[in-house]
């Protein structure tokens, strides 16, 4: 533990811009120092002799790493997780971790949905729409629904979830049927399939509003027993009921072994149909919780509300090791990058930047996420040709 800490306060330190060190404008850079104090850090001999100290260590530390098959975006969430409790007073308490999975939650969520349709060398440019779209059916029929149900809340509550859910499963099924039967490829089908979840939004909620109980909001927001949060407890139970499950099962098993090499898996027996279909089922799925979710934390429907759900879904997959070629990923590895996009997010809020820097970074970060992505699967090609290369001259 002691050299994970070490090598993390390494990375935060290192990436503070220059042009910061000798000013105290970087918000948390104090409490960042009394950290790495307490590992036997200090800076007695001044910043750039503490850096020195510090980096001495912490590349000590990656020697001692390397070799470990230890995913990258992990590594990066834990120097954001490092930043983010320097600049949030209240990290260490109950309510820090509570508003902390609030706000990553929902991107956490919508990865795993696009990790499912990444492993099969798809991609899904719907899901932030068809979030949108699930949030206003909530919004607007949860009233409706409850007092055709008696009028309480818990039941209207309860049947608006499962009917949100299944239109999510409903709609990622279209998305799987589009892609299966009419051998189109997934790009243009989500592409076209998010316009029309665009257009239903605005079908079903005209303009931005609903009526959603407070009781609602406080279940998914709050916390369990007064000190679990509800949404930890969400995402947990989306792994276990979900993912876990289902990467299991044969469908599951199967999506590693498409990706990898479709061909290969239909001489093999696989079912490239059920499997893809089972596939986007479990896409809307995952976007209708994110659906409800948004809901909860908003009270109320917005078909204008703008969302990078899609791009940072998308993202957050790469940086978690998927590749965009199909057939690597894991739900561990996405939701560590939804993760740091969400709390890059909060701490640009934290430090007072502008809305519009906050939506270069995470443009930034995404073509950054997607480059490396590229890279990787370009080097590795490039890599196994010469040594099938080798390997034929040596013969």
């Amino acid at each position: 533990m002691r050299r994970w800490v070490i090598l993390v306060l390494t990375l935060v330190l290192c990436m503070i811009p220059a042009a910061a060190l000798d000013g105290e404008t970087v918000p948390g850079w104090d409490g960042l120092w009394d950290q790495a104090e307490d590992y036997g850090v200090t800076r007695d001999t001044g910043l750039e002799g503490g850096l020195s100290q510090l980096a001495a260590q912490g590349l000590e530390q990656l020697k001692k790493l390397a070799g470990r098959s230890i995913a990258t975006g992990v590594k990066l969430l834990a120097v954001v997780l490092v930043l983010f409790a320097a600049n949030q007073a209240d990290f260490f308490t109950v309510y820090g971790p509570q508003s902390t999975f609030n706000q990553v939650i929902t991107l956490c969520i919508a990865a795993l949905g696009q990790t499912v349709i990444v492993l099969t060398s798809g991609i899904d440019l719907s899901v932030g729409n068809l979030i949108i779209f699930t949030n206003c059916v909530a919004a607007t029929i949860y009233m409706p629904v409850t007092n055709a149900l008696g009028g309480s809340i818990v039941v209207g509550g309860a049947a608006t979830i499962v009917i949100v859910l299944l239109v999510g499963v409903l709609a990622g099924l279209f998305n799987g049927c589009m892609v299966v039967y009419g051998r189109l490829q997934p790009i243009v089908v989500t592409l076209a399939t998010g316009s029309i979840f665009s257009g239903l939004a605005r079908y079903v909620r005209p303009t931005p509003g609903g009526d959603v109980p407070s009781e609602f909001a406080r279940f998914f927001t709050g916390r369990i027993f007064g000190v679990f949060p509800m949404s930890a407890l969400i995402l947990l139970l989306a792994i276990f009921l979900i993912w876990i499950p289902y990467r299991k099962s044969r469908a599951g098993q199967a999506l590693y072994a498409i990706g990898g090499n479709e061909k290969a898996a239909f001489l093999n027996g696989i079912k490239i149909n059920r499997s893809k279909l089972i596939a986007y089922s479990i896409a809307g799925l995952c976007a209708a919780i994110c659906g409800v979710l948004l809901t909860a934390q908003t009270r109320s429907g917005d078909p204008t509300a703008a969302n990078n759900f899609t791009n940072n879904s998308i993202a957050a997959a790469v940086l978690g090791g998927a590749s965009l070629a199909g057939g690597k990923g894991s739900y561990f590895g996405s939701i560590a990058g939804a993760m740091i996009l969400s709390l890059i997010v909060g701490l640009l809020i934290f430090w007072g930047i502008s809305s519009y820097y906050q939506n270069l970074v995470q443009g930034i970060i995404l073509i950054l996420a997607l480059s490396v992505g590229f890279f990787t699967e370009f080097f590795k090609q490039k890599r196994e040709r010469a040594q099938a290369v080798a390997g034929k001259e040596a013969n």
